[in-house]
């Protein structure tokens, strides 16, 4: 499943498929779904594909109230420790967005 989600997120030729993708999983409000785009993130070597999971991750709208904020910081506060240095380096890069 694992593998899908990432095939899904670095659709080179279709944008909508990322984007769709980026929006559904952070939407899941676990560290699973958010993890898994950081990750994307990461290892996007297209522009097109790197530029819109940024602005899906941006765009997340838990970052527009307090509650949802709080919930967003918490779960990157927790992949900051990540084992995987690519999930852990993007948690770190959005936190101080956040605060």
């Amino acid at each position: 499943m694992a593998e899908v989600l990432r095939r899904l997120l670095l659709d080179t030729p279709d944008t909508g498929v990322t984007s769709d993708t980026a929006v559904a999983l952070p939407a899941r409000r676990d560290p699973a779904g958010l993890r898994a785009v950081l990750a994307a993130r990461a290892v996007a070597c297209d522009v097109g594909t790197a530029d819109q999971l940024e602005a899906e991750l941006d765009g997340d709208p838990r970052r527009m109230t307090g509650q949802g904020g709080d919930e967003l910081v918490v779960q990157l506060r927790a992949l900051a420790s990540a084992t995987n240095p690519e999930v852990r380096d993007e948690a770190r890069l959005r936190l101080p967005r956040l605060r």
